[in-house]
């Protein structure tokens, strides 16, 4: 499991704010992931949740406020 949430504060404003939630399973498959970007096979990957496609992501939020995220894109840069 991996599940993306971006943070709101209790006024409702962002919090400017990343949270990652995994368990071991989700962590491996994260790493395995990233390995793709290392080894030079993809300069970029994405994640997604069911309902925007590829089903990487939970839907289930951590934090009932937090919003989540459905899409998380790593990229590699040279700067």
């Amino acid at each position: 499991m991996l599940r993306v949430e971006i943070g709101l504060l209790e006024n409702g404003d962002f919090s400017e704010e990343v949270e990652i939630y995994l368990d071991r399973e989700g962590l491996n498959d994260l790493i395995a992931r990233l390995s793709l970007i290392k080894d030079g096979k993809t300069e970029h990957i994405h994640l997604m949740s069911e309902s925007w496609g590829l089903g990487d992501l939970s839907e289930n939020k951590e934090k009932e406020n937090n919003l989540l995220a459905h899409h998380l894109k790593i990229i590699l840069t040279d700067g």
